[in-house]
């Protein structure tokens, strides 16, 4: 998952320009991180802060007042850069930081900056003046990254009600703070265990009473070794809830209206265009298409899993993931070395092999300053090329810790440029001094392949750096990554692992082992989410309950539960979901295409790719790199052929 905060001046992402007249405000060195571990850590953020703001009402001011010319464009960027650079870094260090004053000064900071980015957002006169800028003489006379960069910072503008009238400009903002609300409501709501009085609490889970008069179900409780107990686990779970119900229900209703007021049908309509999908009816259809090529293997895992099932019901779709995994496991056993516990070492030993042999890049240790870090288990690790020259920065905040949120993400506190040193951070949840598990490697590679497309992103414009392009785009350099790895042979390489080929054992991709199942979950939900988004939504049981009947038919669910009351990415990738999908079939056509399989080798097509950003058209670049163009037919063969590889591989053709 990608952390960064800022849009649509998320849109004015960060950006240094090639112009002296500009560049000249900035050329000191700096770091966000020094000085923040400091006693005076606090004075030092709102200091920063401070500058910052001072900076871009400046260059507001300059805006307004100048003529249209290519400064425009760069004056855009410095403010996005400077109150951006602000807000994520604060938003970072309020999560992070073991100093409880010190987050405490950050959140509130990043809240001020938000409030601010929102003024910027719903700004007319700078909406007006690069809406003019595209009808004047001096236009003729951009480069093409110049103007690609004006007509995103214009549509993002209007994306964000900039075009309005000063009322509805208002109304704009009110009902995004109130989508904000609902969204942390329902986010809030959907992650909260479930709780059951022991007098109507079924026999298989009355063990998690502890002694209580209740018990509390978690996700962590769903699965269980034993059917009926992860059975009845499952639907209580999940089981249907008027107040989540309520809570999604505004959320989906406020975001109509946002959609309307910027001009869209829909909610899906606003967050696709500009995409690789370009639009919601080629989305789903593309969904569809997957749905209908997914039934044959899907059919084939669910026959395996109702031979493992220890009871004679059918499988159910509290199943899935127990008899997925353990599906793996089974299938995996002749793969002894892969089933070794890493250790964190070796981990990045290969991180900066496949660094140096897919992108001629180092990934190289670095002594950290004492004041640049905000917990004393943090690694510093420089990115350069083979004559030395610093790419970028990466921070490692590999441990947990009390307080420390479990999962694995990227932050980028600054965004690279031609001209600025891009600065990122990769959070995971180890335990100190024990070895890590190869899923945990995979997560860990996925979150690398974001931090080296922030890292190599070389553009004129910040707002077009690195991650700063759509979902569907963002997540193919990641993806890419974490198909690579998975991979047996490639591991073999990277870890020095006793040669599988040596044993007689085919290549296989881990992560496509029993994956069919899973694959047509996630469809399920990435069609909801379409749904959901698309129209005016009183009812979201309804709509689920027939998308589940076409989308989910050789599954076992209960109609009385709403398993989309825990899907909380409904709220932070609403319209969106689909990107996984979208982006792992390109990922399958790069790998394919560039003999990724068996052996990892230099790639400066797949290198420009991440060095370019979204500074040209993002389809554009996709077909470049493919030789052709995409079709939704081969993008579902993409998925499905090796899915069908691996049932062929275990006998179940």
């Amino acid at each position: 998952m990608i952390y960064s905060t800022m849009a649509p001046f998320n849109m004015l992402n960060r950006t240094y320009c090639s112009s002296g007249a500009i560049r000249k405000l900035f050329v000191q060195k700096r770091s966000f991180f020094n000085g923040i571990s400091s006693g005076s850590s606090s004075e030092l953020l709102k200091a920063k802060w401070l500058r910052a703001f001072e900076m871009c009402e400046n260059l507001r001011k300059d805006i307004v007042q100048s003529p249209h010319d290519e400064l425009l464009i760069a004056r855009l960027d410095l403010i996005s850069n400077e109150i951006c650079l602000v807000a994520d870094a604060c938003n970072f260090i309020s999560s992070y930081h073991q100093c409880p004053n010190t987050a405490s000064v950050a959140e509130k900071l990043y809240f001020d900056a938000l409030s601010y980015v929102e003024s910027l957002n719903t700004d007319h006169r700078l909406y007006s003046k690069i809406k003019e800028f595209k009808s004047v003489s001096a236009w003729d006379f951009l480069d093409s990254e110049s103007k690609h960069a004006a007509n995103m910072f214009c549509a993002e503008f209007e994306r964000s009600g900039s075009n309005l009238s000063a009322t509805n400009r208002q109304l704009f903002l009110d009902v995004t703070e109130a989508i904000a609300v609902a969204g942390s409501l329902f986010v809030e709501s959907a992650s909260t265990p479930t709780d059951i009085p022991i007098s109507r609490c079924p026999t298989p889970l009355l063990s998690l009473s502890k002694g209580n008069s209740f018990i509390r179900i978690h996700e962590s409780d769903l699965n269980s070794r034993y059917d009926d107990a992860r059975e009845a686990s499952w639907k209580l779970y999940h089981r249907f809830d008027s107040l989540r119900e309520e809570k999604l229900c505004d959320m989906l209703k406020q975001r109509q209206k946002i959609a309307a007021l910027s001009g869209f049908k829909n909610h899906c309509e606003r967050e696709i265009k500009g995409s690789l999908a370009k639009s919601p009816t080629i989305v789903q259809d593309f969904l569809d298409e997957l749905n209908y090529q997914l039934q044959g293997a899907v059919s084939k895992e669910l026959e395996i899993f109702k031979t493992s099932k220890r009871t004679r019901e059918p499988v159910g779709i509290w199943d899935i993931s127990y008899y997925s995994v353990e599906g793996r496991s089974k299938c995996l056993q002749n793969y002894a070395a892969f089933q070794n516990k890493l250790s964190l070492q070796s981990v990045i030993g290969a991180m900066s092999k496949f660094s140096n042999v897919l992108f001629d890049v180092q990934l190289v240790s670095e002594n950290i300053k004492a004041d640049e870090i905000w917990h004393e288990d943090i690694l510093k690790y420089s990115v350069l090329t083979e004559n030395g020259k610093t790419l970028g920065i990466i921070y490692f905040d590999f441990f947990q810790r009390a307080g420390k949120s479990g999962h694995i993400c990227l932050h980028t506190i600054q965004c690279g440029t031609k001209t600025q040193t891009p600065v990122v951070v990769i959070v995971c949840n180890f335990t100190k001094g024990s070895s890590i598990q190869m899923s945990d490697v995979n997560l860990l590679f996925h979150e690398y392949g974001h931090a080296l497309h922030a890292v190599l992103g070389r553009t004129r414009y910040q707002h077009v750096s690195g991650t700063r392009c759509p979902t569907d785009f963002a997540e193919i350099p990641s993806i890419l990554l974490e198909s690579i790895i998975d991979q047996s042979f490639i591991m073999e390489e990277l870890f020095c692992f006793e040669k599988a080929s040596k044993l007689g054992l085919p290549n296989i991709s881990f992560s496509k082992c029993f994956k069919s199942t899973e694959t047509q979950l996630q469809l399920y939900y990435a069609m909801l989410d379409q749904l959901l988004h698309s129209q005016q939504c009183e009812d979201t049981q309804n709509v689920a309950l027939h998308a589940q009947d076409k989308y989910l038919s050789q599954f076992e669910i209960p109609a009385t539960t709403a398993w989309h009351h825990r899907f909380t990415h409904l709220y932070f990738y609403g319209g969106r979901y689909y990107s996984y999908l979208w982006a792992q079939s390109i990922v399958n056509i790069i790998i394919e295409q560039h003999n990724l399989k068996d052996k990892i080798c230099y790639s400066p097509e797949i290198r420009a790719l991440l060095e370019q950003g979204s500074s040209k058209d993002c389809s554009y670049q996709i077909e470049s790199l493919l030789g052709e163009s995409l079709t939704i037919d081969k993008m579902v063969d993409a998925l499905v052929k090796p899915l069908n590889s691996f049932n062929t591989l275990i006998g179940g053709s």
